[in-house]
């Protein structure tokens, strides 16, 4: 709700809306875009004549027949920024593993290694084929990686998986960097996210450019940075925040 909120408040006009718990949504024939909070509103079967753009989908992506457009908004900035607070955070950094499984975050790993190098950091990438894999393949980077992200990836991103991650990180101090509140909350140093806020406003200005006409790309990174630290964390691995990071940061676990 706080996402569509300033959806409604950016765009500057009450659009009708249906919440998918209570009713099918009922599409008047006028309507050329649909706007989606959500994984089942994204997954939706909507006619092939709208523009969709959609957000809060992590992991998924929504494909669809023509004449339609389909974009995504992403639920972090993007991994030159991502990169970059990690650095903030842990200067010394020279290796950094990314650990994730969704195949839709295939490209933004392959990104995220291109930018690395442009910031001196080696990105080694380590796609998880399933959950019971995760603990041998954090083993097996002892030694070659001084931290490691965590995309929102649902597929990985599970309860039991962030227990093993702390337990991981603290326990042999290599730093757990995440990309929710969620994780920093679990046991991650810090998570580099966007706030709802961003969501919204970012979906408002792609029906804009839609309804102008323009050609908007199949993944926006809005704005809006949300940083969350935590600091028995960061303690744990042998770091601490610089006084205007953790003064800037969303929320502060202690």
């Amino acid at each position: 709700m706080e996402a569509f909120s300033a959806f409604q408040a950016a765009y500057g006009a009450d659009i009708p809306h249906y919440d998918l718990s209570r009713s099918a949504p009922d599409l008047p024939p006028q309507v050329r875009t649909v706007v989606a909070f959500g994984g089942k509103a994204a997954a939706w079967s909507y006619p092939s004549r709208v523009d969709l753009v959609y957000a809060m989908a992590p992991g998924l992506i929504v494909t669809r027949r023509p004449p339609g457009r389909t974009i995504k908004v992403s639920l972090i900035p993007g991994t030159h920024q991502v990169l970059s607070r990690i650095l903030a955070i842990q200067p010394g950094l020279g290796r950094l593993t990314i650990f994730w499984t969704a195949t839709r975050y295939d490209g933004l790993a392959e990104q995220a290694k291109a930018d690395g190098a442009a910031l001196g950091i080696e990105v080694s990438l380590r796609k998880v084929a399933g959950p019971e894999n995760l603990p041998g393949l954090l083993r097996a980077e002892m030694g070659k990686m001084d931290a490691f992200w965590l995309p929102p990836d649902p597929l990985l991103v599970t309860q039991d998986n962030l227990r093993t991650l702390r337990e991981f990180s603290w326990s042999n101090g290599i730093p757990f960097y995440g990309s929710t509140k969620g994780m920093t909350r679990e046991g991650a140093v810090a998570s580099v996210g966007v706030t709802f806020r961003g969501i919204g406003e970012a979906a408002a200005g792609l029906v804009r450019r839609l309804e102008a006409g323009d050609d908007p790309p199949a993944v926006l990174y809005p704005g809006g940075e949300e940083l969350t630290l935590n600091a028995s964390a960061a303690r744990r691995c042998g770091l601490s925040f610089p006084g205007p990071l953790a003064e800037g940061a969303a929320f502060l676990f202690p």
